[in-house]
């Protein structure tokens, strides 16, 4: 007889309620993930095209080569860690690994100058080519740590509402780190802390390692995992791809994550060039301090959208808030129109802490609850609880987004003439760099709101899997 406080895989989930220190200690690893997105996708590539004068095409041509072995890790990693049998359970071991891996990684891809000390004067070739590894060897290493660690958020709860609730513990501890990735590069650039801009982001990048260490540890070692281990023989890793990649609503998802990711990320690294050359005229300590307190203000936002996303999850269907917020995401484009005015930063807040954080709040909360709801649906057909698998491909749709932002960033970046080696830019360039912001923002969050439309998943669908789950 099956217990009726049990979800639906009763072999499989122990539904006991995450308790306070559990849901602290596993969302303070997901606001490390915040930490280092944000940092690379407001600092990294600005910092290696301004400060190295790396040619921007390069980087255009450069970062979908290194990016297409991080697009197959990431489903490899969460089928691996479907398979994996340990006494830290399936998914602790590698969240423990990677997150260590990744704080050493991620810090040694700022210091090109400082690695390669056999080269006193490292040619603008052989700092692009260092890149490229490290950009390589970070993509690896966070794969490891961040694909098994979503599963296990996956797997935590059955219960509709409560998958919902664990995003958005996740969302909500992970906000501030946001605010706190503005900070690097406005200590870095600070003369009264350090000689030049290279040692200081050398320095506190080394922080931010530790900080990676840390919180990967906390989530090891501070969750308890509830899934348990299958007794079943794996699927053979083709045939669970290919029922992973046949699953539509979950595709459509996907698809939607993608543009999106695109979206986000191009309109923050680009908007970099505008507020340094257009608001700031070439100051960067200008762009360092605007960056700050938009994202402080941005993260208030997002902090309250958080809340009410929760709460409209509990009147309406999260497919369906999906959609809204997708469509309500349409605001950034426009607002790009009227933020970037020369000598009045302050426009600029209508861009990054009012129109950004409708889309992010909502594509950072809804997508994993729904994919966690596909798993239901998925087991039904499979006979096997694979968290894992979908939640590597979900992550290496985003993290393509996310990563091919920068690509689509610097190829318009190279059409405009900007040239990285000028303190100020031309005329034609800044108004090409307002046009491509437009443009950018308007075709990738346009394609994101067009596929969340395809997304048909109804939490009536979800109940008939789990009462048929159950029943089994």
């Amino acid at each position: 007889m099956n217990d009726p406080q049990k979800g639906p895989s009763a072999k499989k989930l122990a539904e006991e309620q995450l308790t306070v220190r559990e849901r602290v200690a596993y969302s303070l690893f997901n606001g490390a993930d915040y930490l280092i997105k944000n940092i690379i996708g407001k600092y990294m590539f600005f910092f290696y095209t301004t400060t190295f004068a790396i040619n921007p095409l390069w980087i255009a041509i450069g970062q979908p080569l290194v990016k297409i072995l991080d697009v197959v890790t990431d489903p490899l990693v969460g089928e691996w860690s479907d398979r994996t049998r340990s006494r830290m359970g399936k998914r602790r071991p590698w969240i423990l690994i990677g997150s260590i891996t990744l704080g050493i990684i991620f810090p040694l891809a700022w210091m090109p100058t400082y690695v390669m000390f056999w080269d006193p004067m490292p040619t603008v070739v052989s700092i692009f080519v260092y890149f490229l590894i490290f950009k390589l060897l970070y993509y690896i290493s966070h794969t490891m740590a961040v694909v098994p660690y979503y599963a296990l958020g996956a797997e935590l709860s059955s219960d509709y509402q409560e998958r919902t609730r664990i995003v958005g513990w996740r969302h909500i501890i992970g906000v501030p780190m946001v605010v706190l990735a503005t900070l690097p590069f406005l200590f870095a650039t600070n003369p009264d802390y350090f000689d030049n801009e290279i040692e200081g982001v050398a320095v506190v990048m080394c922080g931010v390692g530790l900080i990676i260490i840390l919180t990967g540890i906390l989530a090891a070692f501070g969750t308890k995992e509830r899934a348990e281990a299958s007794p079943d023989k794996p699927l053979p890793l083709k045939q669970a791809l290919k029922i992973t990649l046949s699953n539509k609503p979950f595709m459509f998802l996907v698809a939607t994550v993608f543009f999106y990711g695109i979206g986000q990320y191009f309109s923050v690294s680009f908007a970099a060039y505008l507020i340094t050359y257009i608001i700031y005229d070439g100051d960067k300590a200008g762009f360092a301090w605007l960056i700050a307190w938009a994202t402080g203000l941005g993260a208030a936002v997002s902090m309250g959208l958080n809340l009410l996303v929760r709460r409209l999850n509990q009147r309406f269907e999260k497919v369906a808030l999906l959609k809204v917020f997708m469509f309500l995401s349409l605001l950034v484009p426009f607002t790009a129109l009227i933020s970037f005015q020369p000598g009045e930063p302050y426009w600029y807040f209508v861009f990054h802490a009012v129109a950004l954080p409708l889309g992010n709040t909502a594509i950072e909360i809804l997508p994993l609850s729904i994919v966690a709801d596909v798993c239901d649906i998925d087991e039904v057909e499979s006979g096997r609880r694979r968290e894992g698998a979908f939640v590597g491909v979900y992550n290496s749709a985003f993290k393509t987004g996310y990563l091919l932002a920068p690509t689509l960033a610097m190829a318009l970046l190279a059409f405009t003439g900007f040239d990285g080696a000028l303190t100020e830019q031309t005329e034609e360039t800044k108004e090409l760099l307002e046009t491509c912001l437009f443009a950018g923002c308007l075709v990738t969050f346009a394609a994101a709101a067009a596929f969340s439309l395809g997304i048909r998943l109804t939490k009536s669908e979800i109940d008939a899997a789990q009462a048929q789950l159950q029943a089994a």
